[in-house]
C-alpha cells in the first residue's frame, strides 16, 4: 500500500488525505499512517514550516479572519522517485 500511496501522491495536483483514502479504499487514519511511514523511510519530506505570516496574504486585511493553520507541503524525495520508477516499471 505504501507504494501505491507514494505514486498517487506523485500523480496529485493537490494532496488530500481524504480523497487518497477513497482512492485507495483506505480510511483516513491508514493513509496518514501512510504519509508517517514514508517520511520515516525517507521517501517522503513534510515541510509545515509556512504559516500565514510567511506568506504574502499574512498581511492582508483578511488576515485577522484567517484559520491560519500551517501550509503543509510534501515533496518526494530522491529516494522516494527512485522507488517510484522501480514500481511502475514493475507494474
Amino acid at each position: 500500500m505504501l507504494k501505491q500511496l507514494l505514486l498517487e501522491i506523485y500523480k496529485a495536483d493537490y494532496v488530500s488525505k481524504s480523497n487518497l483514502a477513497v482512492k485507495l479504499d483506505s480510511p483516513v487514519p491508514l493513509v496518514e499512517e501512510g504519509f508517517a511511514e514514508l517520511v520515516r523511510l525517507g521517501y517522503l519530506l513534510e515541510d509545515a514550516s509556512l504559516n500565514c505570516q510567511d506568506r504574502p496574504c499574512g498581511r492582508c486585511p483578511y488576515a485577522s479572519m484567517c484559520q491560519k493553520e500551517p501550509l503543509k507541503t510534501w515533496t518526494i524525495t530522491e529516494k522516494g522517485r527512485a522507488l517510484l520508477e522501480d514500481y511502475q516499471a514493475a507494474v
